[in-house]
Parts: C-alpha cells; structure tokens; sequence
C-alpha cells in the first residue's frame, strides 16, 4: 500500500506540473491560457447573431470552451483552431460529454495557415501581438461583410462596428 503522504506528493507534483504547462505552453505555441469569462461569450453570441446553419470558427480554441458554449446553446458547426495537441484532445473530450461532438470540429493547425473563406463568423481572443496579422488575414480570406469578433483585444486599422462586454465587432470591409 502506498503511504498517503507520498500519494499527496504525487497528487502535487501533477498538480504542478499541469500548472507549469498551462502557463509555459504559451511561450511554446505563442499564446497563453486565458479562459474567456461567460459574459463575454453571450456577448461575442450576441454581437455574432448566431443562429442555426452558421460556421462559426475559434482562432486558437484553447481546451473549447467557446466553440462547445457556441454549439450547445446556439446549434451552430464550431471549428476550433489550436496547434496544441492536450488542448485538441480536452476539447474534442468536452464537445463529447456535452453532447456536441457531431457540430463541433478542432483542427489542429497554427492560426495563421487555416483557411477562413469557409467560415461564416468568427470569435477569437488572442495577444494584442496578433491583432494586425489577424486583421491582414481576415480581410484576405473572408468575404466582405462577414461579421468577426474579438475580445478585449482590437484591430489596430479598423473601428469596432459595436462593443458589448469589451468584446468588438467588426464587419469584413469591401
């Protein structure tokens, strides 16, 4: 039998090490962990006016909360982008404990090379250090008058449409 304290040890050496990942991962994959709180996903719903029949895509997904929030209560297709293979493992997980994983696909790919003509909407909250190259490729890739959002962070050309809960809007110029 193993002693209690070593299996506390163990339990916080896990711990630690998770912790450790989720927070160094960023400077492997070049973003951070930051979960984007629930106001600011009804208000990225919201502004995105989701509704049945959308694709709506996450630029670096994280663990899926957003694209399982977007499935679940709004019946949309959601496609997550993340380059970190734990992160695409937990959100496929999530999207099949709660019942979505037929409308929610993850691509394991780097933002920057997914390919955004087929999306309808897109989400995103990312470091302000993306904020231009983002906004370069969504005006090359989706066509003019499809809706993105971003929370907290802006486009650096372009004023948002509307901002609700910090979250901005903006409308793929022509």
């Amino acid at each position: 039998m193993v002693p209690p304290n070593l299996l506390l040890a163990w339990a916080l050496w896990a711990f630690a090490g998770f912790m450790v990942y989720l927070f160094l991962s960023g400077l492997l994959w070049g973003a951070g962990w930051t979960p984007t709180p629930r106001r600011q996903l009804e208000a990225a719903a919201s502004l995105l006016n989701l509704k049945g029949g959308d694709t709506v895509y996450d630029l670096g997904s994280g663990f899926g909360r957003a694209v399982i929030y977007f499935a679940k209560n709004y019946h949309v297709s959601a496609v997550g982008v993340e380059i970190d293979p734990p992160r695409r493992r937990v959100t496929r997980w999530g999207a099949k404990r709660q019942g979505v994983r037929e409308q929610v696909q993850v691509v394991g790919n780097n933002l920057m090379d997914v390919d955004l003509s087929r999306a309808s909407k897109v989400f995103f909250f990312l470091t302000p250090l993306l904020m231009r190259r983002v906004q370069e490729k969504v005006a090359r890739e989706m066509a003019p008058g499809t809706v993105v959002v971003s929370v907290d962070h802006r486009f650096p050309d372009w004023k948002p449409v509307k901002t609700l809960e910090n979250v901005h809007l903006y409308i793929v110029p022509r």
